[in-house]
């Protein structure tokens, strides 16, 4: 029995469900899922248990409601955690049942992760950062295995522990091989994924006034939840006072089973990340998920991409409003030649798909 356990990931979160707890099924292994979020789904089939608790549950009183229901239990074998704020978790489990493997998915760098949105002053900052890479270091005596999901650009925080990278690349099965832009609108554009200030919401936003004055039809599709409601009104007042209502649209959160189709609508997807600590070490996901569903992909010049992609996107630079306009117009012009798509999705076929390191993911609990 796999335990797997999040307590701020939605319960369909497409790496944890739709890729590590699949795959572990399909190997025969039974999982057993706890989830805390504001979800109502239950995933529960074949062999797989999920307990999903109330987003309101307190942290404490979710650690300690799993605990208990795994002590009843003496088929647990290997436990798999996706927060640094459920280390605690793993030391109760690893204190009671000595003989447990222990696995720490880290699906971001955290001390970027901080240094990107902490408002201290930088002296407070380094030392908040020192205390939060203290606590965590002290809990890792308690990790048998930690999974990184990108390859380190300039520092890697878990230099000499038992690491291993398993990248969040998409399924094969969502690949779109017919590459025929003609079935969508040529003038359409998406961003998908957090709306955030480092993602680069409002420099998007800003270079489609520009657009729109060479491609008067373009539209911009924003998929995904706001960071903050601060950040959601500043953009709506931007989208108002650029005169933009009729251009951009909003469309939130919407569920996995139709974000594919709602990518796959679109031609040209965008990823303006700002230059930030985070954005300089974290690969996007949504670049292999643009480049699966065969889109014309606009992209800021940073580390994490660059070292996946050559010359198959249009690059922009980051925190530049009329760079990423201009790669916008100039992936609208040269679409039809469809060359950037076919790399990409050969890349996809041949090198950046889940099924190929799916084997890696499964060889941690295979090998015990």
């Amino acid at each position: 029995m796999v335990v797997i356990v999040s307590c701020h990931h939605f319960p369909d979160d497409e790496r944890i469900y739709h890729k590590q707890i699949k795959s572990l099924l399909d190997a025969d292994f039974s999982v057993l899922y706890f989830t805390r979020s504001s979800s109502s789904v239950n995933l529960s089939d074949r062999a797989l248990i999920h307990e999903n608790l109330s987003i309101n549950t307190d942290l404490n009183t979710f650690i300690k409601g799993v605990f208990d229901f795994l002590r009843l239990r003496s088929d647990i074998k290997y436990v798999q955690i996706h927060e640094t704020d459920l280390l605690p978790l793993l030391k109760k489990i690893k204190e009671f049942f000595p003989g447990i493997y222990s696995v720490y998915d880290v699906h971001e760098n955290m001390e970027a992760l901080y240094r990107t949105f902490s408002n201290r002053i930088k002296p407070i900052k380094e030392i908040l950062i020192k205390v939060r890479n203290f606590n965590e270091n002290r809990y890792l005596k308690y990790v048998d295995q930690i999974i990184i999901a990108n390859p380190p650009m300039y520092n890697d925080p878990y230099e000499n522990k038992p690491t291993r990278i398993v990248e969040n690349f998409p399924k094969i099965g969502y690949l779109d091989t017919s590459i025929n832009n003609k079935d969508r609108k040529k003038d359409s554009i998406i961003y998908h994924g957090h709306l955030a200030s480092e993602r680069g919401i409002k420099d998007l936003i800003n270079a489609m006034k520009y657009v729109k004055s060479s491609i008067p039809s373009a539209s911009l599709s924003l998929v995904g939840t706001f960071r903050t409601k601060e950040f959601e009104n500043e953009i709506n007042d931007l989208i108002k006072e650029l005169a933009l209502n009729s251009s951009i649209h909003v469309l939130g959160q919407v569920p996995h089973s139709e974000i594919w189709e709602i990518i796959k609508s679109h031609s040209i997807g965008v990823i303006p990340f700002r230059r930030t600590p985070l954005t300089e070490e974290n690969t996007p996901t949504k670049l292999f998920e643009m480049m699966i569903c065969g889109l014309e992909i606009v992209i800021t010049k940073l580390p994490p991409a660059q070292y996946f992609l050559e010359d198959s996107v249009h690059w922009c630079e980051p925190n530049n409003i009329q760079s990423i306009a201009s790669s916008i117009i100039d992936a609208y012009n040269t679409q039809d030649d469809l060359t950037n798509i076919q790399k990409n999705q050969d890349l996809i076929e041949k090198k950046y798909n889940w099924e190929i390191r799916q084997d890696n993911y499964l060889a941690i609990f295979r090998a015990q």
